[in-house]
């Protein structure tokens, strides 16, 4: 898992944004991450204002312009990686922190941190690291009457943005935190999962 030194619980949910001590490598890989980005979007536009557009360079254009949402979304998913996204619910807070970590055991993640007002649910993130374990961790804060929640992660060489799975995350405790939310049905073979969804 990154190293979070000193995380400030009620200060980051106060601001919606984490609040801690970031390291100099953490600091050195967001400016690299920016700056190389930056420079792919750059270039991409450049190289898209002397293409002509005709139906002999449509294949070029296209790929130029996904580069360039690519690089765009890449910068706006580290710009926003510490501001924390908010999901309110109407159950209780007990019942919303026990859905959440039945939700971690129940898609293996290493629970970690569990406090009255916090979890981090961590998952391995690089397949990759060449025996170093890497983490993608989720950082729950509890509030009232709602989670806030960002999507952090770590490797070996770069400590890339979560590009992704923080949408189908989002998804997740959304529906885990509706009232009406039940328990799936655990299917252990394939052919009990055949006849349940019949």
């Amino acid at each position: 898992m990154r190293s979070l030194k000193r995380l400030k619980i009620t200060e980051s949910i106060e601001s919606k944004k984490l609040v801690f001590e970031e390291e100099t490598f953490d600091k050195f890989d967001t400016i690299t991450i920016y700056f190389g980005f930056s420079v792919m979007a750059g270039i991409t536009l450049l190289v898209l204002k002397d293409i002509e557009r005709s139906l002999n360079n449509a294949l070029e254009f296209s790929i130029l312009i996904c580069l360039f949402i690519f690089s765009g979304y890449v910068l706006y998913c580290k710009f926003t990686e510490k501001y924390l996204k908010e999901i309110p619910f109407t159950i209780s807070k007990e019942e919303a922190k026990k859905r959440i970590i039945e939700y971690g055991k129940r898609h293996h993640y290493k629970i970690s941190k569990v406090s009255a007002n916090l979890i981090f649910l961590n998952e391995p993130s690089d397949i990759y690291s060449l025996g170093k374990e890497c983490e993608q961790t989720t950082i729950v804060f509890f509030k009232n009457n709602a989670i806030l929640y960002t999507l952090i992660k770590e490797g070996q060489r770069s400590n890339f943005t979560v590009l992704v799975s923080q949408h189908l995350t989002r998804r997740d405790f959304k529906k885990l935190l509706h009232p009406q939310y039940t328990e799936p049905i655990k299917r252990e073979t394939y052919f009990n999962s055949f006849f349940h969804g019949l």
